[in-house]
């Protein structure tokens, strides 16, 4: 039996054929190329402003005066907490049975039946400001109104004060009771703290543990030791904020006078002068105010924002940022000769007989500095001479500084423009609006520098 010879079949090529498969492959090749490649996206140069700010939770020092309790006993106050006193002005009395306490109330009602006073208008005002905050879940604001009205009404004018001072001592006894007066004017706190008596350079790095501070607030009625602290007089507007510092924000301050401070409380801002120490591993920050001491009065610790330095100018993608290289031109080299306002170079040329001309010629400058100036190396070429106009010195262009840029796209092409930083923060930059053949607001600049090269045609 003869076997079957199998048929193979030949792919018979031509010309057609053959194209067809070189197109395919091109294609399949710019696909490929299209895919890995990265995409060209421009941005628009906007303005922006970047604040360099630090944030604290600081102590309040003040220049105060510590009143202390000249005996145990009951404490009742004849100036309202938070108001001014004058010099010599009655603080506060204590007595052992709260028997002068009674006393004084009658003493002050029997001067109403002659004369007004305490302030009718007043009290009104503290039963308005009760009212207006008043809820069922701080029932607590009753005895807060209650202390307030209390030291309303025995905050009495001096004069009245000694006339009622007068009548208790012949009641009960000059040793009834001990009077405190104040020997300074300023305003009246009643408390005692863990901060009595210390300085802004006594505060050390476990004082900022807010978990840790202890403070006794004193109202009229309260019993109270000899020789603690029961109210204090601030008498200046002068007073400062101790900061706790990292290594870097000690750096960052230590060269600095003045910052600005803003109040997360209430977003006030203020101008302080700053000083900084460092003791043993620990660094802290002084910042010393001329003003608003009374406004934050009762606060001990302060949540504060430091404003370092401001920079308003061009916001930039750091993306966009790339470097090129640059002659750098002494500016002794700079001249506006031949009658020109315009900056130009005096070119010096030897030619192969040793003959020596020169030319002026005008090259773009692309940065300065006080002592030098930058030239693109394409513009100006190689092994280029310069004179000075004022002496025989000459200078070969060769020395190269590299300088940051971004490639701007509004002529169709990537045109590398210098820029100026001024500040870098998180993914952007601000920029100098005034940098020479730098960029402009809402000019078109690559998103990324990485993705182009200096005069590639993009459309």
């Amino acid at each position: 039996m003869v076997a079957k010879r199998r048929r193979t079949t030949k792919i018979h090529w031509n010309i057609g054929m053959i194209i067809f498969v070189v197109i395919l492959v091109y294609i399949l090749i710019n696909v490929i190329l299209f895919l890995g490649k990265k995409k060209l996206t421009v941005y628009k140069v906007t303005e922006d402003k970047i604040t360099n700010t630090l944030s604290f939770t600081g102590i309040a020092i003040r220049d105060e005066e510590l009143l202390k309790a000249s005996q145990s006993g009951y404490i009742t106050y004849y100036v309202e907490e938070g108001k001014r006193i004058k010099k010599s002005g009655t603080v506060f009395t204590v007595d052992k049975d709260q028997k002068v306490q009674d006393a004084f109330v009658s003493q002050v009602q029997q001067l109403e039946k002659n004369k007004k006073v305490i302030d009718d208008e007043e009290i009104q005002h503290k039963i308005t400001d009760y009212q207006s905050v008043y809820s069922d879940h701080k029932f607590s604001t009753v005895y807060d109104l209650k202390y307030d009205l209390k030291n309303a009404i025995l905050n009495l004018s001096e004069d009245s004060m000694k006339t009622v001072i007068e009548a208790v001592k012949q009641k009960l006894g000059d040793t009834s009771f001990e009077t405190q007066k104040s020997t300074s004017s300023g305003v009246t706190q009643f408390y005692s703290d863990d901060f009595d008596g210390k300085s802004a350079k006594d505060i050390t790095s476990k004082d900022f543990d807010q978990s840790q501070y202890r403070v006794q607030r004193y109202n009229t009625s309260d019993k109270v030791k000899k020789g603690k602290v029961v109210a204090r007089i601030n008498k200046s507007e002068k007073w400062q904020i101790v900061i706790p510092l990292e290594a870097d924000q000690y750096r960052m301050l230590k060269d600095k006078s003045e910052v600005s401070v803003r109040f997360l409380q209430d977003q006030t801002t203020a101008t302080a002068t700053v000083e900084v120490a460092k003791k043993g591993s620990s660094y802290f920050g002084y910042l010393k105010f001329n003003d608003y001491a009374v406004r934050y009065i009762n606060e001990r610790y302060l949540e504060i924002d430091v404003t370092l330095d401001s920079y308003k100018g061009l916001k930039i993608p750091n993306t966009s940022i790339v470097k090129k290289k640059f002659y750098q031109v002494p500016v002794k080299y700079l001249t506006k000769g031949d009658n020109s306002a315009k900056e130009q170079f005096t070119v010096r040329d030897t030619s192969n007989k040793g003959d020596v001309t020169v030319e002026q010629k005008s090259f773009t400058i692309y940065g300065r500095t006080k002592d030098y100036c930058y030239l693109d190396p394409e513009e100006v070429g190689e092994n280029v001479v310069l004179q000075a106009m004022d002496s025989k010195d000459t200078f070969l262009i060769e020395k190269m500084k590299t300088l940051k840029g971004v490639y701007c796209t509004n002529q169709g092409y990537a045109d590398f423009r210098p820029i100026d930083i001024l500040i870098e923060k998180d993914d952007y930059s601000i920029i100098a609006n005034d940098t020479n053949q730098g960029v402009s607001r809402y000019d078109f600049i690559v998103l990324d520098g990485t993705t182009i090269k200096e005069n590639q045609i993009i459309y």
